[in-house]
């Protein structure tokens, strides 16, 4: 009896070695395949896909049986964002030794919020599938590789910010008590959210550092890269003097300094009866001076200014023709002491105001970004007294910017 025991016990010791040598090719398997194993997306809606989901079979011993997949997973950074389509199944008649292929064709729709949380996240989307059958086979998964593309898919960042009073205008001389609101003009590419606030500097801080207080706060979505326009809250003036006003924004970082709009209040007054401005006197820029970062504007004052408004109009196309250059000189007194009040024409391009004590300037990097370049503009300066009225105003001068 003993003799018999250790017989079979050497034969199922036999049999399993068997089993453990048998080449890899004799084991029942299921092998899942998916065509195209990647594809790319739109951001700017819902997108379609379509796929083929090749079942790959062999069963040596012969057993029918049926895979099947209940639904589509769509994976984001590992985590999943949602379950898509229907169940796919596919039976095999289990003939034994043989290997057996089947196929399911199918068309996705992937949500445009998934496409947004993959361009956030910075990851791709996998759609995939896992595949059991009814014959205890291990089950397999495949998977196909989304990206977003197009408009939209870049990393989201701000490439322009722009100011404008709600009248188009970037200076203001206005009343106390007026109203006035500003507008951002914001290019940007790709997708997120503008995060931000609005801020004022009253004119009781301008004089030295300014000291800005917040407006409102801002969040913006923004999808498949745009232009964005943000309008300001009421913008307070009840300062008399040069205020500022501009966009903080905080998300995305930005490269460039905020571009600041100024206004100056006057007080609240009944206006006296106009009067014809008289000519002020520009001793700076001369004519053939280009306009650069480093170009001197300078005038002389004029008595009881309370602002100066120093304007830079559309000019005619083209370069200008630039005479030797020579020092600053003052101009002359022309036989008409009443010069116009502006240029003809549309209003100013840009512009910048200053306090009343304050006769020269040079304009900031965001002023002259509103200028493009090799081109002709005309400026002149303006004289501003306490009720409003136009005091004084420079004749009209022809500027180059290379």
């Amino acid at each position: 009896m003993r003799r018999s025991l250790l017989g079979i016990s050497a034969l199922l010791i036999g049999l399993a070695c068997m089993l453990i040598m048998a080449p890899a090719s004799q084991a029942q398997t299921l092998n899942v395949t998916v065509t195209p194993d990647r594809a790319g997306i739109s951001l700017t809606g819902p997108s379609t896909v379509t796929v083929v989901w090749q079942l790959t079979r062999l069963s040596p011993t012969a057993l029918p049986g049926t895979s099947s997949s209940p639904n589509a997973q769509l994976f984001v950074g590992g985590l999943l964002a949602g379950t898509v389509g229907g169940t796919l199944s596919r039976s095999f008649t289990g003939a034994g030794g043989m290997t057996e292929v089947r196929s399911a064709t199918e068309t996705i729709v992937i949500p445009q919020g998934v496409a947004f949380r993959a361009v956030k996240s910075g990851a791709p989307i996998l759609l995939t599938r896992t595949f059991t059958d009814t014959s205890a086979l291990p089950p397999d998964t495949a998977a196909v590789a989304l990206f977003p593309t197009g408009p939209g898919s870049e990393p989201f960042s701000i490439s322009r910010l722009s100011l404008t009073f709600d009248d188009r205008s970037r200076v203001k001389v206005l009343p106390k008590g007026s109203r006035l609101r500003a507008v951002a003009e914001i290019n940007t590419t790709g997708t997120g959210l503008i995060v931000g606030q609005w801020e004022y500097a009253p004119a009781t801080t301008t004089a030295g550092t300014p000291i800005f207080r917040p407006l409102a706060l801002v969040r913006q979505n923004v999808a498949g890269g745009r232009r964005v326009l943000i309008t300001s809250p009421a913008l307070p003036t009840r300062f008399e003097g040069t205020n500022l006003v501009r966009l903080n924004i905080t998300e995305p970082g930005r490269v460039f300094d905020e571009p600041e709009l100024q206004y100056y209040v006057t007080p609240e007054s009944p206006l006296p009866d106009q009067q014809e401005p008289r000519l002020l006197l520009i001793t700076s820029p001369s004519e053939g001076t280009p306009l650069t970062q480093t170009t001197r504007f300078a005038w002389q004052a004029v008595p009881g200014a309370e602002a100066y408004k120093l304007e830079l109009y559309r000019g005619d196309p083209g370069p200008a023709e630039l005479p030797v250059a020579q020092d600053e000189v003052v101009a002359n007194l022309p036989l008409d002491p009443a010069p116009d009040a502006a240029p003809s024409g549309n209003g100013p391009l840009t512009g910048i105001v200053l306090p009343g004590a304050v006769t020269e300037t040079r304009l900031k990097d965001f002023t002259l970004a509103h200028l493009p370049p090799d081109r002709r503009y005309r400026w002149m300066v303006k004289a501003i007294g306490k009720d409003g009225v136009m005091l004084g105003a420079s004749e009209v001068r022809e500027i180059y910017k290379p």
